[in-house]
């Protein structure tokens, strides 16, 4: 038995050694293979020690060996080969979510090659985004959904299955920045979760995989060997919980522990990031170290930076040499004038698909992070996410009930809405209608005809906004993004409600900073949102008042606001205005607003957001005005030194 394995590996090995060598040297020289590996050449950080571009190079190979001993046709593996080439090429943009801009980087490529069908386009793509790491809780895994993911993810995680398997898991420990024993531990979740997806791959790897997890198995520390917590250290955790649950302003109290953990190990400042799913951004939530305003209230992109590796990998980190990591994201320290030197990092979760964010604890003093430092910050992450997560239900149950109730209450009133509005421009036609004398003048015709018409402009009006119900109501929209000048955006804004405003002595300005640039994005759907905001502002906002429109750029992101001087909304109001069907009657002092349609101009805001990965974010006071703002990444303009 023993003996026909090792010939049919034999077999496998060099039976189709030429149909390999002849597809491997057919791909090499494709024109948007060669145009990855010149780009992964070009502009991969130089301290990337695994992903580099020998890596690619060895899952081109791999994949094209899988795919001609299980007989793929020549297209298959000429896609194939275009997925293998533009897997990592994300790395040369951000080491962070860098699955998605190699998936973006082919797909663009694939494009302007003009010989590829939309269908082979979205596999190629889809192909590259099933690389990713999904945790589970066996460990983590790769998932394919098509056929040619399933030879890419083989390829991918061939070393798991060769004699190299330590050699490039030391190569990929050091570019992570991860301690050896932890690593290890890592590694032997993933290689015993793995499993080959391809018929070629489990006959040529399994083995050699299996003897890997064995000799691993061996080498990882005994349970007593593993990293100890001095007596300080472990009465502190020990007494969190009493901490933590002292207080139900669940802020005020983890903003004390992290100060208690900053002081214990010695560093400069600690912080601890929230990740607001909306829109996909991590913001300041709470900060022990140099005090920095603008900072406390900044977010910045999810996929960005130490945190942004952290959120997405959930695996704590230590870097000792910050500046010289490829993951560094050095906007916040070029913002803040403050330098990073090292670091120790760890997630903030409860459970597994629930991200609640990140703590990160900066610049030890003195010298260098060590893996007892990890260790506490891990467990004090442990406990402080319980906490967050706590509170966090308790403020959700509150403000679902207090919803639910004022909903209910509108529900009501919903129909004698729709009644009411129609029933106005109805009559008004009804009664032009009615106007028309048996011998008509011009000058009486001339009035009925504008009474008609007015009419039906507001019916017109009316029959839009329901239409808005569907866009409203949308989970799922189909973007044309394009490369959106904010400048633009914002200019065509303010010249679209110009007029209007100027109707009622309303001063509509605007300011762009110079930095704003673009975001990619659905223009279309981007000024929609725009004019929704404007449009709501002047309804709100006296004659004679304000509305200014800004963007500007802030760590990573581009943030557009509409500021108005109009009525305000109180705060349990807030999050009720983007409900379907749900506005303002009245302003604060009780005196009625102008008509402004069935409430549907917000709810359309949000859904256009969401599906742009962001949201619509309103801070207001009754009688103070209102800010609506949104947020979106900023458009890269070249190879990113950090990330």
């Amino acid at each position: 038995m023993m003996g026909r394995e090792t010939a049919r590996e034999r077999q496998l090995n060099h039976g189709q050694q030429g149909s390999f060598s002849s597809a491997l040297a057919r791909v090499q020289t494709h024109p948007l293979v060669s145009a990855a590996f010149e780009l992964l050449k070009e502009q991969l950080p130089r301290n990337l020690t695994y992903h580099a571009k020998s890596h690619t190079e060895d899952v081109l190979s791999e994949a094209m060996r899988f795919a001609t001993i299980d007989g793929l046709s020549d297209r298959e593996l000429e896609l194939l080969a275009i997925a293998a080439a533009y897997h990592d090429t994300g790395f040369t943009r951000s080491p962070v979510a860098n699955e998605a801009i190699g998936a973006d980087l082919a797909r663009k490529a694939m494009l302007d090659a003009g010989s590829y069908t939309d269908a082979e386009v979205a596999l190629v793509e889809q192909s590259i985004l099933d690389t990713t790491l999904v945790e589970l809780p066996n460990g983590p895994q790769q998932i394919p959904s098509t056929k040619l993911s399933r030879y890419l993810l083989d390829a991918d995680l061939s070393n798991l299955g060769r004699d190299d398997f330590f050699d490039k898991g030391e190569l990929q420990r050091r570019e992570l920045g991860i301690d050896e024993a932890h690593f290890r531990k890592r590694s032997y979740q993933l290689l015993h979760a793995h499993r080959w997806y391809t018929d070629a791959a489990r006959e040529l790897r399994q083995k050699k995989k299996e003897e890997n997890l064995l000799l691993l198995k061996s080498m990882l520390e005994p349970e007593g060997a593993a990293v100890t917590l001095s007596f300080d250290r472990v009465g502190f955790l020990a007494k969190l919980p009493l901490v933590l649950n002292s207080s139900l302003d669940a802020r005020k109290v983890i903003k004390a522990a992290l100060n208690e953990l900053k002081t214990r190990i010695g560093a400069e400042a600690a912080t601890i990031f929230l990740f607001d799913h909306s829109d996909s951004t991590l913001c300041f939530w709470a900060m022990q170290g140099p005090d920095n305003e603008e900072l406390e209230r900044s977010r910045i992109p999810a996929n960005r930076g130490f945190v942004g590796w952290v959120l997405a990998h959930q695996e704590p980190i230590l870097v000792n040499d910050a500046q010289s990591d490829p993951r560094f994201f050095r906007e916040i320290d070029e913002t803040t004038g403050f330098k990073t030197r090292n670091l120790i990092c760890a997630p903030l979760t409860v459970r597994i698909a629930d991200k609640l964010g990140v703590v990160e604890v900066l610049n030890r003093l003195p010298g260098d992070f060590s893996a007892e430092d990890l260790e506490f910050l891990s467990q004090f992450a442990a406990q402080v996410a319980l906490a967050l997560e706590n509170a966090k239900l308790y403020e959700s149950v509150k403000e679902h009930s207090r919803q639910l109730e004022i909903l209910d209450q509108r529900k009501t009133q919903v129909m004698k809405l729709i009644a009411r509005e129609f029933h106005e421009p109805v009559d008004m036609i009804g009664k032009s209608a009615k106007g028309l004398p048996d011998s008509s003048s011009a000058s009486s015709l001339s009035s009925v005809k504008e009474g008609i018409l007015a009419g039906v402009e507001r019916l017109s009006s009316l029959i839009s906004e329901i239409r808005n119900i569907s866009v409203a109501s949308s989970t799922e929209f189909t973007l044309r993004r394009t490369s959106v000048a904010v400048s633009g955006l914002v200019e065509g804004a303010v010249r679209s409600f110009s007029r209007s405003a100027a109707d009622r002595s309303i001063s509509l300005t605007q300011a762009v900073t110079t930095d704003a640039g673009s975001v990619e994005a659905d223009e279309e759907l981007l000024s929609l949102v725009l004019s929704h905001l404007v449009s709501n502002a002047l309804a709100y906002t006296p004659d004679g008042g304000r509305i200014h429109l800004k963007a500007y750029r802030n760590g990573g992101l581009v943030h557009i606001e509409v500021r108005d001087s109009g009525i305000g909304i109180a705060k349990e109001q807030q999050s009720l205005i983007f409900e379907k069907f749900y506005r303002l009657e009245e302003s604060p002092h009780g005196e009625r607003i102008r008509r402004i349609g069935l409430g549907l101009g917000l709810p359309t805001v949000q859904a256009i957001l969401k599906a742009h990965g962001s949201s619509c974010k309103v801070e207001s006071s009754p009688g103070s005005g209102s800010v609506f703002s949104f947020a979106l990444p900023a458009e890269a303009t070249g190879a990113g030194s950090a990330g």
